[in-house]
């Protein structure tokens, strides 16, 4: 259920507050507001989540960190305190305002009667559902704070994914972004520059002089230029309508899983998601049917997730989960192998969890590849346009000193 907020009067002490209230619509959350005894004075705006990402809930420049709100809450239930009085410590304690109304409206919940998994449940704006899964679960089973340690963990080492990847992006991005100016500025000011003068002085330029200058006189067409920005603005176009789904997102599924070593790390990725997912549920006492349908969720090529769409099928035919995912051709021959062992030895989870932190050193290992082929890459494009470059002024210069 989306959340409004609004600034609003508290008609029990005055105190002019601002609100964070869910509900089905604006008008919705109005009603909902004012029969909590508050009176609207401004409608701030909705919050919820635009990113894409699982985790990312961003307004304002503010952003709610499903696994800082878990690493915070966790020691709390490690101390045996209520759940509730945990909220209460939480919005008390939180600098963010973002987050401490969502705090605020989860313990509001449970004043109502509301079970803390379906408060999540109504929130998947803000988490991923497998939280909201794995609470029922703790819930259900009265262990909610060892499933909770679970859960952080699993969001803990997600984000270090994450942050990882980002990591490793930065340098090879500054390294595209430096060459990709460079050229720009070598074609654009430098050599029309330097070529003028040569003209100017009646001298005929050599040949690589030359097809410097051409290439020079295309990349500053006013054709070329609009053709450079009608392309930027495809690009951008064409990534928003994948963002968006439909026939852009199943056709960039199924192209991208093609491409030579991006397709084989984003392979391993979303079946790495698959498996942590799966092996956190099933050690979190949610049944292996449920665990199958979350773990499916996470998926976000479809390719894979179609390829997986008959396991449950499968399970409930009474075939086993090793046999019924290996007929998944993105499943490895490892991971059925390793899922195999565990059902023989009951201990699937734990079997699944080794799996999937043997493919995360995996999906590294392939993308400090991919980045070690990227670097050198683009240094030596660089490196020869600027070695051409400075090759035609040479020879120029050359044909000058012969007059």
């Amino acid at each position: 259920m989306p959340l409004y907020k609004y600034k609003a009067i508290d008609s029990r002490g005055g105190k002019t507050l601002d609100i964070l209230i869910e509900g089905d619509s604006q008008d919705d959350s109005l009603s909902r507001l004012r029969g909590r005894g508050f009176t609207p004075i401004s409608f701030i705006g909705r919050v919820d989540n635009r990113e894409g990402g699982l985790m990312s809930f961003v307004r304002g420049g503010r952003s709610f960190d499903t696994a800082e709100f878990t690493n915070r809450l966790i020691p709390l239930l490690k101390a045996q305190i209520q759940l509730e009085k945990a909220l209460l410590i939480l919005s008390e304690t939180s600098e963010d305002d973002v987050t401490r109304d969502i705090v605020v409206n989860l313990r509001r919940g449970l004043h109502e009667g509301k079970k803390f998994s379906a408060m999540i449940r109504d929130r998947g704006d803000l988490f991923p559902p497998v939280y909201a899964n794995m609470v029922e679960a703790g819930e259900e089973s009265g262990a909610l704070t060892k499933v909770m340690v679970e859960l952080q963990t699993f969001l803990n080492e997600r984000k270090e994914m994450r942050n990882f990847l980002i990591t490793s992006m930065i340098y090879p991005v500054v390294i595209l972004a430096v060459t990709t100016g460079v050229i720009i500025l070598l074609f654009t000011f430098f050599i029309p520059k330097f070529t003028k003068i040569f003209l100017d002085m009646g001298k005929e330029l050599p040949v690589p002089t030359r097809i410097m200058l051409g290439m020079s006189n295309i990349a500053t067409h006013p054709v070329s230029i609009a053709l450079a920005v009608l392309s930027l603005a495809g690009i951008i176009y064409l990534v928003t309508r994948i963002r968006k789904g439909g026939p852009a997102k199943e056709w960039w599924d199924k192209t991208v899983l093609d491409i030579p070593l991006l397709g084989s790390i984003i392979k391993t990725a979303e079946i790495t998601r698959f498996i942590r997912t799966m092996a956190v549920l099933l050690q979190s006492y949610v049944p292996i049917l449920s665990s199958v349908m979350i773990s499916e969720k996470v998926i976000q090529n479809r390719r894979i997730r179609d390829s997986l769409a008959g396991v449950n099928t499968e399970l409930r035919g009474g075939s086993r989960l090793s046999a019924a995912l290996a007929k998944s051709p993105f499943i490895s021959k490892t991971v059925v192998q390793m899922l195999s062992i565990g059902e023989e030895t009951g201990n699937i989870g734990e079997m699944l969890d080794e799996t999937a932190a043997y493919y995360e050193n995996e999906l590294k290992y392939r993308i400090k590849r991919l980045l070690a082929l990227f670097e050198p890459a683009v240094i030596l494009i660089l490196s020869v346009v600027v070695f051409g470059v400075v090759a035609s002024i040479f020879l120029a210069l050359l044909e000058l000193n012969e007059l």
